[in-house]
């Protein structure tokens, strides 16, 4: 299980909220463009660091989220759990 921070979408407002998850049911990851561009136009909340990365996660039963972090960062999370 990995702790990650999702961006949430609620009538066009962006919140962020701690999420676990079981590393297991990841099946990709890839960076996300949209966000940055959201992030470095100011509608992402504040606090998070200016050259801030996104990722799109997508697990098994086809959900997709978007979390903080590059995919590369999330990966190592990943690993660490798994062979930590």
């Amino acid at each position: 299980m990995i702790k990650l921070v999702e961006i949430v979408t609620n009538n066009d407002q962006y919140h962020l909220r701690e999420i676990i998850v079981n590393s297991s049911h990841i099946i990709s990851m890839i960076g996300d463009d949209y966000y940055a561009g959201l992030h470095a136009n100011g509608k992402l909340p504040e606090g998070l660091r200016a050259a801030q990365q996104f990722s799109k996660v997508t697990f098994t039963n086809g959900k997709e989220i978007v979390v903080v972090g590059s995919p590369d960062i999330i990966s190592a999370k990943a690993k660490n759990i798994l062979h930590g």
